[in-house]
């Protein structure tokens, strides 16, 4: 280093040379003894200025700014007299990077003063080499001016930004410390015009939160205004005294540096948390341990010591702690390895260390012994790594190894499953172990191993169910899933073992129960404790390493139990089974398989299965049988092989590929059962299929099997077949009067009969069903050999019939013929045309027989087209309503009309509702039916309504389907919607029958009915058979007396009775009574007499279309006495399928 000291005092001058010298001769002093030499050396590359305040032609500030003003790179240390610490001050005010006062002690430590200020002098002018960004708030613009052009002179790094009032500074300010500033140091002077200096320090510290710098320029004497700006957060600040420019490089230098150290700081605390969190969860602890006196101390430890081994770090800082939690058989060889640190400086060794709760870790410590300078620390770095899974995986795996060993070696399972609880045991000696196993016959749990469980406690957990209060192992058995109990004393499950538990010094237990492949549980691995305990996962996963090791040895051992039983199973089993090799040539048979073939064992063994071939086998089902073998693995099939004696026998043969470990064949299995029996039985039920139990005779689907084949067979031969349908007559009298045990006897004699008298060659006999058999000739030339058939059994049937308990019994025959190919081509035709026939036979006297004409099939027929067409109608509107006017019998007034439908057929004309009711009603077209008559009628009645003419009530029945249909009362409220009909217009009949087959919910029914606001009338009253008491729940306005009680008035006394009758029960009951079928004028008179009410028919008028009823309706008012039409009335179910007349 060289330094050129500047001093006019020559003694002084002489005492720095000497010590400069004497303690550090690498550092090289030239002096000079005035400011004129000292500015003309400046040039001359020194490194380090060493300036007397004090010079004899100028001061050394001056140099000092010299120095600035010309940028020259040199460090400079001031020296001031002793107690002058203004001077000091301004000194480094001015950019001095050190003083040091004048004094014997100072200069002794002149060389090290020297060399830190040449060091922070570098570090300066690293940092001026980039610019400071100064924003500075200044109203007086020449002061401004001469602070820019100083700065740019003296210190040009500093950029000046320069703004006139604070409301700039703050525009140019970012609004949160999150935002980057364009600015390192704000530089207010204090007369700020609008918004002062103070205020807007206040606006950037507390409002904004901003961190950046702020110096303060105030005027001389202000140092009130100064300490309130220092409080509100002002870094520094600068009376404008005289010389106050040469301080401001260096103040705004120092601000801007001591920002920077505020902002290196919070990044090294930032990283140094980083680096903690790092630590704190990191599987390594690092320490440091210090070697006193031939003791180990650790003198640091990481703090996440705590999560590892459980220890504060203040207690791992303890004297003594590290030594005194080596494991105690480790603690010796520990020590002693850790002797030889000192010579070899690195330390590797794997031990044994507790935690704080006295569980046992296993750490791999790493040590590090620097050296510096050749000479060694007394302070080691380490390492401690936690490998206690690692050590623990070992230890599992060297027990693994042992007991597979034992299991290869068929050791008592009693043996291996001590060897597994010992095993676990030693690994972690705070664990004791209990095993317990499922007996699978009663179902307890019993105790298979505990060696460090007392006895009596043992005994006492043995034996039991397993279930929810017989502690930890009965539960996790019964649940099939772990259980942990941390506090024995407190768990319900726990509640009657308790006292036991606390006796042989158990507090926690944890238990898993071990499992078979199919999940059947085996037994239970229990763990106790004698504290308080909860398992942590790495605690969970060794118990249950040990559990499926448990269970491997159970699994193992039940595995040659099983073999030892399909051994005794081979042997004593009743089905046969041979095993081959892949040749395949015979290794073993059992003692079944040399029953069922009669071979003996040294006639089998080593010779090929063909030896038991029957021959009823070719060739292609041996190669599909070992296609299979040999693609699958597997074969089931029937064959028929031949044993000892030459007998023919069928037999279920399984064939299976056995698979070595490999999974490469190695041999194959063959189970056989032999099934001569079971053929026997199948035989059996082959004929209880196709036969009548009763009779024997051919049932009903196997005569249909033999008609189909006789009329395929006729069909190409060109013969004809004859179906006799035949139904016993009067047989239901014997099953009446007799019992059906008689009546089967009947039968199995009568057919013995009929198999007796028709000939087996061409002819199928059976029983169709009940009563009915029927009889297929084949073969047929002439009707006349049918009916010949026919005729000769009507005649066997007249011999009489004995049956017990009872006298001779006769029954006779109906029977029905159809022919092939004449009556019909198919089965199912021939069949239906013979029975029509049948039919016929017993509607024209019965025993006798009838061929099928086509006649009797016309009625079927026509009911069927009518059905079609009744469904076109509905769809195509062929459908019309009549209406019947109903009288006032006392006015004579017209007061309703009843709507009745009729069908206008395009091709037939007017269709009586006595041919298409009944079909709609069989059908269920009368639904849809009723629903049109409802909506055509209220839409016709509203437009008579609409039209002015008299309001009336017109009548529409329901039918049966109707009323027993869902949501009939919201349709009838949608129809009254939508035509726009008052419910008071419309009055809905229904015959009592149809109310009283609805039960109890017609009541309620009919009251929905009454709630739309329209009446009710009971049709064709009378007839039915509804009771007084019935008639007083119904809210029923009208009884309409039936036409059968009237057509016969006054003829018939008793009709008129009926008649008389039914309207003094009306009148009772409050309803309103009216009259159907009226035909005669002594027939109304009767009805007024009585005091019906009103009347309808053909006295007034009979049903007329929607027009002419239009013309009636303007007319009415009169009424019409005239003698009746000649037209019988009859009877009309044009009321939707309803009996009823048109009056």
């Amino acid at each position: 280093m060289r330094v050129l000291h500047v001093e006019d005092n020559p003694v002084d001058a002489d005492l720095a040379r000497r010590i400069i010298a004497r303690r550090a001769p690498d550092i090289e002093l030239t002096n000079v003894s005035s400011y004129a030499a000292a500015k003309a050396a400046l040039d001359q590359g020194y490194d380090l200025a060493l300036i007397d305040l004090t010079l004899p032609d100028g001061n050394g500030l001056e140099l000092l700014a010299e120095i600035r003003e010309r940028q020259i790179p040199i460090a400079t240390v001031m020296l001031t007299g002793s107690g002058d610490q203004r001077a000091a001050v301004a000194s480094l005010q001015a950019g001095a990077d050190d003083y040091v006062t004048k004094s014997v002690d100072n200069l002794h430590a002149l060389p090290a003063t020297l060399r830190n200020a040449l060091l922070r002098n570098r570090e300066a002018a690293a940092r001026k080499s980039r610019p400071i960004r100064v924003l500075y708030a200044e109203p007086n613009a020449m002061d401004a001016d001469l602070t820019r052009r100083h700065l740019a002179r003296r210190a040009p790094h500093i950029r000046l930004t320069v703004v006139r009032a604070a409301a700039d500074v703050l525009d140019r300010l970012p609004l949160s410390p999150d935002l980057r500033a364009d600015f390192d140091v704000v530089l207010l002077d204090y007369r700020l015009p609008g918004l002062d200096a103070l205020e807007t320090v206040k606006m950037l510290r507390v409002v904004r939160g901003l961190t950046i710098p702020i110096v303060m320029v105030t005027g001389q004497g202000s140092e009130t205004i100064a300490a309130q700006a220092m409080h509100l957060g002002v870094d520094d600040y600068i009376s404008k005294h005289d010389e106050y420019l040469h301080e401001l490089p260096s103040t705004l230098e120092k601000v801007h540096r001591e920002g920077e150290l505020v902002r290196e700081r919070a990044q090294l605390e930032e990283t140094t948390s980083r680096l903690n969190r790092l630590l704190a969860a990191s599987p390594v602890i690092l320490y440091t341990l210090r070697l006193e006196g031939g003791q180990a101390v650790v003198s640091w430890v990481s703090e996440n010591v705590a999560a590892i081994l459980g220890y504060t770090t203040e207690q791992a800082l303890c004297p003594g702690w590290w030594s005194r939690n080596l494991h105690p058989d480790d603690r010796d060889a520990v020590h002693s390895h850790l002797a030889a640190l000192s010579a070899t400086g690195h330390l590797k060794q794997t031990y044994r260390f507790l935690d704080s709760a006295g569980a046992v870790h296993w750490l791999d410590d790493e040590l590090l012994l620097p050296q510096t300078g050749g000479n060694h620390t007394a302070e080691a770095i380490g390492v401690w790594r936690d490998v206690t899974a690692t050590k623990q995986a070992e230890q599992v795996q060297l027990i693994r190894m042992a007991v597979l060993d034992r299991l290869v070696a068929n050791a008592p399972l009693p043996e291996i499953l001590k060897e597994v609880a010992v095993g676990l045991e030693n690994i972690r000696p705070d664990m004791r172990v209990s095993i317990l196993l499922m007996d699978p016959l009663t179902g307890l749990l019993n105790r298979a191993a505990g060696p460090s469980l007392p006895d009596f406690y043992r005994e006492a957990v043995s034996g039991f169910n397993p279930g929810a209060n017989v502690g930890s192992c009965g539960l996790a058995a019964a649940l099939g899933e772990p259980v942990i109990v941390e506090d024995i004393r407190i768990h319900p499950c726990w509640a009657a073992f308790a006292p036991l538990a606390e006796r042989a010094g158990l507090r926690a237990n944890w238990s898993i129960p071990f499992k078979d492949e199919g999940g059947r549980v085996l037994g239970t691995f229990g763990i106790y404790y004698s504290d308080v305990r909860s398992p942590t996962q790495a605690d969970l996963d060794l118990v249950d390493e040990f559990a499926r090791l448990t269970s491997l040895a159970v699994r193992r051992a039940n595995s040659d139990t099983a073999l030892r039983q399909a051994a005794a199973v081979f042997a004593s089993t009743r089905e046969g089974v041979i095993v081959t090799d892949l040749t395949p040539s015979i290794l073993a048979v059992n003692g079944a398989y040399l029953e069922i073939t009669g071979f003996a064992e040294s006639e089998v063994v080593g010779r090929n299965p063909r030896l038991f071939k029957s021959g009823r086998h070719d060739s292609a089902f041996y190669q599909a049988m070992w296609s299979a073998i040999q693609s699958t693995g597997h074969w089931q099939g029937e064959v028929w092989n031949r044993r000892k004696n030459g007998e023919l026998f069928p037999q279920l043969l399984t064939v299976s590929t056995v698979y070595d470990d490999k999974g490469a064949p190695s041999h194959y299995v063959g189970a056989m059962t032999d099934i001569s029996q079971l053929k026997r039985s199948q035989e059996q039920l082959e004929h209880l299929a196709h036969f009548d139990p009763l009779t024997d005779l051919p049932n009903r689907p196997l005569v249909q099997s033999r008609l189909q084949y006789a009329l395929e067979q006729a069909e190409r031969l060109g013969h004809r077949v004859a179906v006799l349908f035949i139904d016993l007559d009067r047989f239901k009298n014997v099953n009446d009067s007799l019992g059906h045990p008689a009546g089967d006897q009947l039968l199995t004699i009568l057919a013995q009969r009929m198999r007796e008298k028709v000939p087996s060659l061409d002819t199928t006999l059976g029983r169709w069903g009940g009563d009915e058999f029927l009889l297929v000739l084949e073969k047929v030339e002439q009707a006349e050999e049918a009916a010949n058939a026919a005729l000769g059994i009507i005649q066997l049937l007249e011999q009489p019939f004995a049956l017990p308990h009872a006298s001779e019994v006769y029954v006779g025959a109906s029977i029905g013929i159809s022919l092939y190919p004449s009556d019909g081509r198919g089965v199912t035709e021939l069949i239906q045309h013979a029975d029509v026939a049948m039919y016929q036979a017993k509607e024209q006297g019965r025993n006798t027989y009838r061929f099928y004409t086509p006649a009797l099939s016309e009625a079927a027929n026509d009911k069927l087209n009518l059905e079609v067409r009744l469904r076109r109608a509905l769809a195509n509107g062929e459908f019309v309503l009549h209406y019947q006017p109903q009288i006032d019998i006392s006015t004579g007034a017209l007061i309703g009309c009843e709507a009745l439908v009729r069908w206008q057929d395009p091709v037939e004309g007017l269709i009586s509702p006595l041919r298409f009711i009944p079909v709609a009603e069989e059908t269920g077209l009368i639904a849809a039916l009723g629903e049109w008559v409802l909506l055509s009628a209220c839409t016709q009645a509203q437009a008579w309504r609409a039209a002015g003419l008299s309001p009336l009530t017109l009548s529409v029945n329901l039918s049966v389907r109707q009323l027993s249909g869902q949501g009939l009362v919201d349709n009838i409220a949608e129809v009254l919607a939508k035509t726009g009909l008052p419910p008071a217009w419309l009055k809905l009949e229904l015959t009592e029958s149809m109310i009283m087959e609805q039960g109890e919910s017609a009541i309620e029914l009919l009251h929905g009915f009454k709630a739309l606001g329209v009446s009710l009338s009971i049709d064709d009253f009378g007839t039915g058979y509804s009771s007084l008491a019935y008639l007083k729940r119904f809210p029923i306005d009208e009884l309409k007396i039936d036409r059968g009680f009237v057509r016969d008035i006054p003829a018939d006394k008793n009709d008129m009775e009926i008649a008389a009758t039914i309207i003094a029960m009306g009148r009772s009951l409050n309803m309103k009574v009216l009259a159907e079928g009226v035909e005669t004028q002594e027939q109304l008179d009767f009805l007024a007499h009585r005091g019906c009410h009103a009347y309808q028919g053909y006295l007034c008028s009979r049903p007329i279309p929607a027009g002419e009823f239009t013309r009636f309706l303007a007319a009415a008012g009169r009424y019409c006495r005239a003698t009746p039409a000649p037209a019988a009335s009859g009877h009309d179910p044009g009321r939707q399928g309803l009996p009823a007349a048109d009056g």
